[in-house]
């Protein structure tokens, strides 16, 4: 993987969602203002995309993965 730059976005692969679709992980902005601390940002298939890591959890904490992180306060 390129080491990321600052100011630069990296390149995601379908391995980043990890079996999701991008939209069951696309950000929702739950705080109001995208400022909540758990979005990735990054390129996918060529355009600016923001994935929801506290989503991406919970999802995987539903299929029952053993590396599921509960993200939840």
């Amino acid at each position: 993987m390129p080491k990321l730059q600052l100011g630069k976005f990296v390149e995601m692969t379908d391995e980043d969602f990890d079996g999701f679709t991008p939209d069951q992980l696309k950000c929702r902005s739950c705080s109001g203002y995208g400022n909540c601390g758990f979005k990735t940002y990054g390129i996918y298939q060529g355009k600016v995309f923001s994935m929801c890591n506290q989503r991406k959890q919970k999802l995987k904490k539903e299929r029952g993965d053993a590396d599921a992180v509960d993200l939840e306060a």
